[in-house]
């Protein structure tokens, strides 16, 4: 909008904002004019209705031009924008070229409208099967039907197909409108969390947003403000200096003219090279070989890493091919997810040099291949269970499986000849892999590692190679928009240079005082958690004194590492002027990363270092060294805030202290001992207990809905919700001791923390494939299990939030 246009837009805002004062007050709403004197409401004002109701806070502004449809002249031109941004929002997808908006409204269509315009609902009814409804779409009317949005004829019909009614739909909206009145009781989630819900939209680029992605951008704002001062004064840093490489590596990320001129180029070699080879055993040589000179491998690799039985020392271990989509996205038979997986390998086959009628069937047989793959690949509920990712073989039995080729020569190329014994993490698979790599199989696997050296280095490439990235992500994710080049350079350096640029942001935004009362908080939640484990009536004694031997040698780690290493002291980083690219720059990473990797087996295990950066909003629990650790980056508002209640800070980063430290002991984290080796220190009688209490937690998560074919799996997410339940535990056990403690501070607080929205596909691909559960379950479906919330909320029977007491569950 621009001009005259946009000060009309306003001015017909404020008249109508005069104008709803008056005409609300008398039940009579304008856009809902009867068409013709029907009674029914045409599409163009189903969608008007809704978006005046719901307004725009959390939807993205930008208005869809409408070029696209041959009817875009028959809109109302006072409804254009709302039209323009039902379009952008995927609210209103049209019929093919047409809008179809003088059309009259079916109730399916009006609900569709409805569902992709909210993207939060609160839970307040019970499902209902309607037997008119598509399965397609069911998930869309169901979240609205438990939202007590709308409801069907109450004789199994929703009527799907009947036309919508001025009253029907009058009836809704006034529903909807209700919905900031959602009682606490009912959904405290979304009642503790409406206002945000209803107001947050979803950043360019992002498909999920939560507090962690609001605090996360508020650090890398900071950080940003670091990096652009030091690329600002690029000229003046001495060669080898951090200063240089990173302002040297950042203008590599920047220079998009020279990215573009350079194109495919810099994979051109690579690419012609594995073009070339004959055999599966020539592959396998140059897969080694191109490892070695850039650390990166696109067939199948092996790496070192921390032995489970023995966490002081490194094994190396192996897994197999890999897909480029999960497995349960290829095993999931969605002929929409076929066709645009295979249409996006298409695309990079073509860009890689590929003709297009060839890229198009070489693409349907890497997606045949990768389907195989799926088949033998782990499911994501199985691989969250640690023990089925430790499988010892010797080098001799490996090689068994790899009967076509000489798997012995290619573990020497890669720099493990010596080593005589491996850790498999998922048997089927490698020994599928050893299946596949076959002569037989050249072309395909020539296919499948183009395919996976193109997309893996395209964002490193030219523009038009970002963007491909970039388009499959947002139509796969659902999204409206996406994130401008400038903050996807800026996501890259972060990443990339997080060591020194995590170094810079402690330096100037973290205080020793915050340092020092976390560390105390961690120390008080370990004491009162050792108190809770003596008290437990279900451990016997020498379990016990296991538990709480764990706990009193836990590591905890606040803020920063100790010591900063210099991860790039002896790599080269140069700019485009100095004859360097960005991919070159990635590769000398990379390349001096696998370097370094091959040199662990020979080395004790280092548990000083640290797995994440200190600027990153997140905190962990590894069982490896027995640590919590909490970077910097988390300790702020609104998890933890030096001027809050001791109860704010108790409901958020305390119950996330908790959790990790509740991690020690969820189904995965128990069978590690207090030296962070994977061994069994529990009595039988007491695991068997245990085993049966863990159970009782997956069921109650099992098959909850977080949106349209987006089913909690409550074995995948076992671990997590553990620990969300024990954290809370132990800090309530802290709230006791406090006098006059405002209950209602801390649950708010512990709400607030969880705040999130996503697409409806971004739900998808979390269950699919995510160990925590949905954010608003770790709400809800926590705190329902504590008596302190009952009592502070007056939470009775026949209350949404009330939970039977013979149904909740408690294991630490």
């Amino acid at each position: 909008m621009k001009g005259s246009r946009s000060k009309m837009n306003r001015f017909r805002v404020r008249l109508l904002a005069i104008f709803l004062c008056l005409t609300i007050g008398l039940g009579i709403f304008p856009v809902q004019a009867d068409t013709a004197g029907s009674g029914f409401v045409t599409r163009e004002q189903a969608v008007v209705s809704i978006l005046n109701t719901i307004g725009y806070g959390a939807l993205n502004e930008t208005e869809n031009d409408l070029s696209a449809f041959a009817d875009a002249s028959s809109v109302a031109e006072e409804y254009r924008d709302e039209i323009g941004i039902a379009v952008t929002n995927g609210i209103l997808a049209g019929t093919g070229t047409t809008l179809d908006l003088k059309r009259n409204v079916t109730r399916l269509e009006f609900a569709m409208f409805l569902s992709r315009s909210l993207r939060e609902l609160p839970d307040l009814r019970e499902s209902l099967v309607f037997s008119d409804v598509p399965a397609s779409v069911s998930g869309d009317v169901n979240r609205l039907v438990k939202a007590g949005l709308i409801s069907g004829y109450g004789n199994g019909l929703f009527g799907s197909d009947d036309l919508l009614t001025q009253e029907q739909l009058n009836a809704v909206i006034d529903r909807v409108r209700n919905l900031k009145n959602t009682d606490l009781k009912d959904d405290f989630y979304y009642s503790v969390n409406y206002e945000w819900l209803k107001n947050t939209k979803l950043p360019a680029g992002y498909p999920g947003f939560g507090a962690f992605e609001e605090v996360s951008l508020s650090n890398d704002a900071k950080i940003r403000k670091i990096a652009n001062e030091i690329y600002k004064n690029r000229d003046t840093y001495k060669k080898g200096t951090i200063e240089q490489k990173l302002a040297d590596f950042y203008s590599t990320i920047l220079d998009m003219e020279n990215r573009n001129k350079q194109g495919i180029e810099p994979i051109r070699e690579y690419l012609d090279k594995f073009e070339a080879v004959k055999t599966v055993q020539e592959l396998l040589d140059y897969a080694a070989k191109f490892e070695n000179e850039t650390g990166f491998n696109p067939l199948f690799t092996f790496s070192p890493s921390g032995d489970l039985l023995d966490s002081n020392k490194y094994s190396l271990y192996g897994q197999g091919l890999s897909t480029g989509l999960n497995s349960a996205y290829l095993l999931s038979g969605n002929p929409q997810v076929k066709e645009l997986y295979v249409g996006f390998l298409a695309q990079m086959l073509t860009a890689s040099g590929i003709q297009q009628e060839d890229a198009q069937f070489q693409a349907e047989n890497v997606y045949d291949f990768e389907v195989i793959l799926a088949e033998n690949t782990l499911s994501n509920e199985d691989a969250s269970k640690i023990e089925n990712l430790y499988n010892p073989v010797t080098k001799d039995e490996l090689t068994k499986w790899f009967k076509n080729v000489d798997l012995k020569k290619y573990m020497s190329d890669l720099g493990y000849g010596s080593v005589e014994n491996l850790i498999i993490t998922d048997v089927k698979l490698m020994a599928k892999t050893g299946e596949l790599l076959c002569d037989e199989n050249i072309d395909v696997l020539k296919s499948y590692v183009r395919a996976r050296l193109i997309i893996n280095t395209a964002s490193f490439l030219s523009k038009d190679l970002q963007d491909a990235i970039t388009g499959f992500n947002t139509v796969f994710l659902g999204l409206s928009s996406t994130m401008s080049d400038e903050d996807i350079a800026f996501n890259l350096l972060n990443s990339v240079m997080s060591s020194y640029l995590g170094r810079v942001y402690v330096e100037k935004h973290f205080s020793p005082e915050a340092k020092a009362d976390v560390e105390n908080m961690v120390k008080e939640i370990i004491e009162t958690y050792k108190k809770r484990i003596e008290r437990l009536d279900w451990m016997g004694e020498s379990t016990k004194a296991a538990a709480i031997k764990k706990l009193e040698t836990m590591t905890i780690k606040v803020g920063y590492p100790d010591n900063w290493d210099d991860p790039y002291a002896d790599i080269e980083l140069k700019s485009y002027e100095d004859g360097g690219s960005l991919l070159g720059n990635i590769f000398a990473i990379t390349s001096a990363q696998a370097k370094h990797s091959r040199t662990l087996l020979d080395k004790p295990v280092d548990k000083s270092g640290w797995l994440m950066p200190p600027q990153m909003v997140n905190a962990y629990y590894n069982a490896l060294n027995n640590e919590i650790v909490f970077p910097a980056g988390i300790l702020q508002p609104p998890f933890y805030d030096v001027n809050a209640s001791r109860e704010q800070n108790l409901g958020a980063i305390g119950a996330i202290i908790a959790h990790e430290v509740t991690h020690a002991f969820d189904h995965n984290g128990a069978q590690f001992d207090e030296k962070g080796n994977m061994n069994n220190w529990w009595t039988q009688e007491d695991y068997e207990t245990f085993r049966e209490k863990t159970k009782r937690v997956a069921e109650l998560y099992e098959e909850l809905e977080i949106a349209p074919n987006a089913i909690v799996n409550g074995n995948l997410t076992l671990s997590e919700n553990i620990a969300d339940i024990g954290g809370v535990a132990c800090v309530l056990e802290i709230m006791k001791e406090i006098p006059n403690a405002d209950y209602k501070a801390f649950f708010e607080s512990n709400g607030r923390i969880w705040r999130y929205t996503a697409t409806p596909r971004m739900y998808q691909l979390l269950a699919q494939q995510d160990t925590h559960a949905p954010y608003k379950f770790r709400t809800n479906m926590v705190i329902r299990n504590f008596q302190e919330f009952y009592d502070t909320y007056n939470i009775q029977p026949e209350d949404k939030m009330y939970l039977l007491p013979e149904k909740r569950v408690s294991v630490w």
